[in-house]
């Protein structure tokens, strides 16, 4: 496996990736179990996630192809202008914990169905948590409520539970780590 920035090349694979874990045709309950990636993005949307912190992939060959097998967004909290991302990043920026400039979003991050298992996100994780260290203390996530999958992977971090927020009827809990103690936890677990 390699974990890289992704490039133009890769938007048609990754807004398949991110458009096939909506879980848009699974039931509440499989949304539930399975986890589910929230929001919705375009090419545009992406290109400007690319041109910032970095869009990051995971590549596997297959079939002597290189095949994306999973995805992990990241962007400086500060551009964060509406919706959740913004809700999320305003929250923590009251609570003090880092300055402005020193806080980035994280996610949304997707593995394909095929690959999940095997330990991708971590890495995606960690190689984040390596890259970005130098430029940020403080790496935000936020997650629906109903995304019982995901909370229990993002529980099961070295993150810290930062609060709650509420948007458009939608309960969201609000997690925060430190690229330093991910790094730290996965070179001494607790």
């Amino acid at each position: 496996m390699k974990i890289d920035k992704s490039n133009a090349a890769d938007i048609p694979e990754i807004l398949s990736i991110l458009n096939a874990s909506k879980g848009d045709n699974l039931t509440a309950q499989q949304r539930e179990q399975e986890g589910f990636t929230q929001g919705t993005m375009d090419a545009a949307m992406l290109t400007k996630f690319q041109t910032g912190s970095g869009v990051f992939v995971s590549r596997e060959q297959r079939a002597g192809q290189d095949v994306i097998c999973g995805v992990a967004m990241t962007a400086p909290g500060s551009l964060a202008k509406h919706g959740t991302a913004q809700a999320a990043y305003q929250t923590v920026l009251e609570s003090g914990f880092a300055k402005a400039e020193q806080i980035f979003l994280y996610g949304p991050v997707s593995v394909r169905k095929e690959f999940r298992g095997k330990g991708i996100l971590t890495q995606l994780l960690l190689h984040i948590c390596r890259t970005l260290q130098k430029d940020f203390t403080l790496g935000v996530a936020f997650v629906d409520k109903e995304n019982h999958k995901s909370l229990l992977i993002h529980r099961h971090y070295p993150m810290d539970e930062a609060g709650e927020f509420e948007l458009n009827g939608r309960g969201y809990v609000i997690f925060t780590f430190e690229p330093l103690r991910v790094q730290a936890f996965y070179q001494h677990p607790e």
